[in-house]
């Protein structure tokens, strides 16, 4: 027998003989990018290249299992997150053909078994000692010096950050500015598997709603508002069967909300929002960030860019990073110091938005909006200042992807650039270049 995570090291590194390849249906296989390893929920590899037959080039997902039985017995055929797949990748195939998607789909199957290049036993001892193949740029990148790596880097994070320029320069001809920047912090306080949700309560919730209560200071009011609109009260996933047994502490703070839902008479969301709580770290659960949201509009009387154009207008560049870090960065007062989700405690004093949330708002949302608002303002120095602070911006928190290229591209014993700028130019790399394989219009390639 093999194990999957070894199978996974064969796919990933592809130890078969590529050029004879079938999937069960008879269509020849030609894997161009066998995806990028997923280390969260969902199918193992993400963003592969294939070619099926005689069609193009998909893009998509490829599930692993030592045997095709597995996809069902897994449950895959009735998940969502596997409608991507584009090939079910097997050791062994038990006869069928294809495996069913939920959306009524089929993934081919691919069986290894037959096109392995070694036996097993020497394949895991290749995987076990070998130093398998990194991205064809890292040899060429070898032969250049930490500034000129440095370089290519910071034109990629500028690129990055026109980019966003673009598409909040797009949104500001066809809505007002505070409610282009409004949606844009909202879909960050998402983090990366709420977004869409939080874009949209943002547009279910807009701030002609929402400010009237924040200017008297009615944080309660605010709170069950947003989470009620978001379907995350309760009562409302008692409904649904998804809520937790409270306490006699949960209750009295439960209680309060769930009487101010009902007096504002607002009518439930139609349908459910697609909010993400597996393999989301608790304090970047959604109910937690909505709490932040609230905080966020309550703080700043819901004039959010107001508030923020003041702190970037009357600080000197030198100074202005650290005062829009605390613009955003917020603390929990009461019930919400202490937890993430009704009935589930954190540790007291935990930020609603820390530092590392706060520094991402301001590079990724605030400076690319406010280059572009200040573009439609005709306030030049406003332009560059937003410029200039992005390049001058301390690094963020590494995510998957920085870490992916650090290592797939640049070599783990490469330093990366000190900024913000140059971690957004791995991103641009990434997704402008690694994801389609792309190698030949990549600057590093």
């Amino acid at each position: 027998m093999i194990r999957e995570d070894l199978l996974s090291q064969i796919w990933k590194h592809r130890l078969v003989r590529q050029n004879a390849l079938m999937t069960a249906d008879g269509k020849r296989v030609e894997v161009l990018f066998p995806g990028r390893a997923n280390s969260d929920s969902g199918p193992d590899f993400c963003d592969a290249l294939v070619i099926l037959g005689d069609g193009g080039v998909l893009k998509g997902d490829v599930e692993v299992h030592v045997c095709s039985r597995d996809w069902q017995a897994h449950g895959h055929h009735k998940d969502v997150s596997y409608n991507g797949v584009v090939l079910h990748v097997v050791m062994w195939n038990d006869g069928r053909e294809v495996s069913m998607l939920q959306s009524g789909g089929k993934a081919p199957i691919l069986e290894l078994a037959p096109y392995l290049s070694q036996s097993i036993e020497e394949l895991q001892q290749s995987v076990e000692s070998s130093v398998m193949p990194s991205m064809p740029c890292r040899q060429r990148l070898d032969k250049y010096g930490g500034d000129e790596v440095d370089g290519l880097l910071r034109k990629a994070g500028e690129e990055r950050f026109h980019s966003k320029v673009a598409r909040f320069r797009a949104k500001l001809a066809c809505y007002e500015p505070e409610t282009v920047f409004y949606e844009g912090t909202m879909r960050a306080l998402g983090y990366a598997k709420n977004k869409g949700p939080f874009e949209e309560l943002a547009r279910l919730l807009p701030l002609a709603i929402l400010r009237p209560l924040a200017a008297r200071g009615a944080l309660l009011d605010l709170q069950a508002l947003m989470l009620g609109k978001a379907g995350l009260l309760p009562a409302q996933r008692r409904e649904r069967g998804g809520s937790r047994r409270l306490s006699e502490w949960d209750e009295p703070e439960v209680e309060r909300l769930q009487q101010v839902w009902m007096s504002l008479g607002i009518e439930e969301t139609r349908h459910l929002l697609d909010w993400r709580f597996f393999r989301v770290r608790p304090d970047n659960f959604p109910t937690r960030r909505i709490i932040a949201a609230s905080y966020l509009v309550s703080v700043c009387r819901g004039d959010l860019l107001g508030d923020a154009l003041t702190r970037v207008s009357q600080s000197p560049v030198a100074k202005v990073q650290k005062e829009m870090e605390k613009g955003f960065m917020l603390r929990a007062g009461g019930y919400w110091a202490c937890h993430y989700d009704f009935g589930f405690e954190t540790r007291c004093s935990t930020g609603l938005i820390g530092r590392g949330r706060a520094r991402e708002i301001v590079v990724n949302v605030f400076l690319p909006f406010l280059y572009a608002w200040a573009e439609r303002q005709s306030q030049p120095w406003l332009k560059e200042k937003a410029i200039q602070i992005y390049r001058d911006h301390p690094p963020l928190a590494e995510n998957w992807i920085t870490r992916y290229v650090r290592r797939q591209v640049l070599g783990e014993d490469r330093c990366v650039g000190a900024s913000a700028c140059c971690q957004q130019g791995l991103i641009h790399l990434y997704e402008a270049f690694c994801v389609d394989q792309r190698c030949h219009c990549c600057p590093l390639g």
